[in-house]
């Protein structure tokens, strides 16, 4: 077995490394992942293994994540919770403040809200935090065959390189 530590926001990588990345929207496959590539039965099932882990830790942070949403943001009248990034700036008396645009349209005046920003700085903290991961050794030899335009750049870490052995000429 081989330990990596890793940041938080790692483990995303990884995981989207792996599983792929979906756009959330429309549906549409943006990437397929390592796991979807022609890869040797043993090497496919270590990389299973290796993103069942990412996974449990990823939905760990999806939970804190969770936390803080309550913690900073408002519920609505569905029952669901949010935290706007901008909301209407108010005056002294609670007022919402309105401005005019060159064509004399009014709408609201809109600030940065400071209770997104406290829960982006928590979050980012918390994403920035270290975490040991353990997984079986993987060899660059068992990629040989794989043909692939993407780029898995977190994965690579963990990707052992053997020196090739050199023989003394005599």
């Amino acid at each position: 077995m081989e330990k990596i530590t890793l940041k938080l926001y790692e483990f995303y990588n990884l995981d989207a490394e792996l599983n792929g990345v979906t756009n959330q929207q429309t549906g549409e496959k943006i990437s397929n992942g390592l796991l979807q590539e022609k890869l040797p039965l043993v090497t496919k099932y270590w990389l299973s293994d290796l993103g069942k882990k990412v996974a449990a830790e990823k939905a760990t942070v999806e939970e804190l994540k969770n936390d803080l949403i309550k913690k900073y943001g408002k519920g609505d009248d569905k029952g669901g919770i949010s935290i706007p990034m901008v909301i209407d700036e108010v005056d002294s008396e609670g007022n919402v403040v309105f401005t005019t645009d060159s064509e004399g349209k009014s709408s609201s005046k809109k600030v940065i809200n400071p209770d997104f920003q406290k829960f982006e700085k928590e979050f980012n903290d918390l994403l920035q935090t270290n975490k040991d991961l353990e997984y079986n050794t993987i060899k660059l030899a068992d990629f040989a065959n794989v043909e692939t335009s993407e780029n898995y750049s977190t994965f690579f870490k963990l990707v052992k390189v053997e020196e090739a052995k050199v023989v003394p000429m005599s």
